[in-house]
């Protein structure tokens, strides 16, 4: 993927948006999520280590075999991660 702008996401909550900006770094990307009427998200991934940021998000994957899927966004979703 070269770039995460523009993938609808939604939150566990029940927060919904859309990566607005993707700032590659070296061994990161740190994304910025717009929601409509509340206050931006950030979630970094990063290369080495675990990915930090705000928890809970999932991206609309549209191209996911068998049809469009929601996918854990970063490894810091799973209990443990």
């Amino acid at each position: 993927m070269s770039s995460w702008k523009g993938i609808k996401v939604k939150n566990a909550d029940g927060r919904e948006g859309m990566v607005a900006t993707d700032y590659e770094g070296y061994g990161h990307r740190v994304l910025t999520v717009v929601i409509e009427g509340k206050p931006d998200a950030h979630v970094q991934l990063n290369a080495w280590g675990h990915d930090s940021g705000e928890a809970g998000w999932f991206w609309l994957c549209e191209d996911f075999q068998g049809g469009p899927k929601w996918l854990k966004l970063g490894d810091h979703n799973v209990k443990g991660g």
